[in-house]
């Protein structure tokens, strides 16, 4: 049985009818995933007060004072352990920074229904991957020709392991440096100064936004190090 199956995911949305589309497309990709549902913002941090969420597909625009952008500080103000994935209409290239650099570590366009790219960017983000629009991704300065032979890269043609693996998962997966020292029992200047700079040469970048940017451009999937599998059994 896939662990994915047991997923407790939480689903932001204003509109009730895409809302009910959005749903029953994550309960295809993952049948077996307890979705709960909020429609603002209010609803969506008392659901968080209520159920340990492993991921969360925040709507960005609610049609209120407050954003999925504020739910998404909030988790991270309140330090919930969530994966956070923005929802939105719009593919303005400094939204989408800053939606990343709050803490999100994937942004799928909601009208992305051509082809079946909506469903893709799922199974993106389900594998564990970072799914970003490819206009921002065009628009972070590489041409199609210098990117596409970085297409498909592995984090084991990388050479990428051990407490190093461990540290890339962990910014991919949004969380600041404060809280990945206190999951990796180091210090903040640690991996402020000796793990994350190796990781950022390695990619050609200078900050996990661009990193994070540089992860989704080459369709790397980041798979949970063995050692944080071992701990959890």
């Amino acid at each position: 049985m896939n662990n994915q199956d047991f997923l407790k995911i939480l689903l932001l949305e204003d509109e009730g009818i895409q809302r009910a589309g959005i749903k029953a497309l994550i309960k295809s990709a993952v049948p077996r995933a307890q979705i709960h549902e909020a429609f603002s913002y209010e609803s969506a941090i008392s659901k968080f007060e209520q159920i340990r969420f492993d991921i969360a597909f925040l709507d960005h625009d609610l049609k209120r004072q407050k954003t999925g952008l504020d739910v998404l500080k909030k988790i991270r103000e309140l330090d919930f352990d969530t994966r956070s994935i923005m929802l939105s209409s719009c593919d303005d290239k400094r939204l989408i920074i800053a939606c990343i650099e709050a803490g999100a570590c994937g942004y799928i366009m909601k009208e992305m229904d051509a082809n079946g790219l909506f469903e893709r960017a799922l199974e993106t983000v389900f594998q564990g991957g970072i799914f970003l629009p490819a206009s921002a991704l065009r628009k972070e300065g590489n041409s199609p020709e210098s990117s596409a032979g970085l297409t498909g890269s592995t984090v084991e043609s990388l050479g990428i392991k051990g407490r190093r693996l461990e540290t890339l998962y962990y910014l991919c997966q949004g969380l600041p440096n404060k809280k990945i020292a206190i999951k990796m029992g180091v210090s903040e200047e640690t991996i402020r100064k000796d793990y994350n700079p190796p990781l950022f040469r390695l990619f050609g970048v200078a900050r996990r936004t661009e990193l994070m940017f540089e992860v989704s451009r080459r369709e790397i999937v980041i798979p949970k190090p063995p050692s944080l599998d071992q701990a959890q059994r």
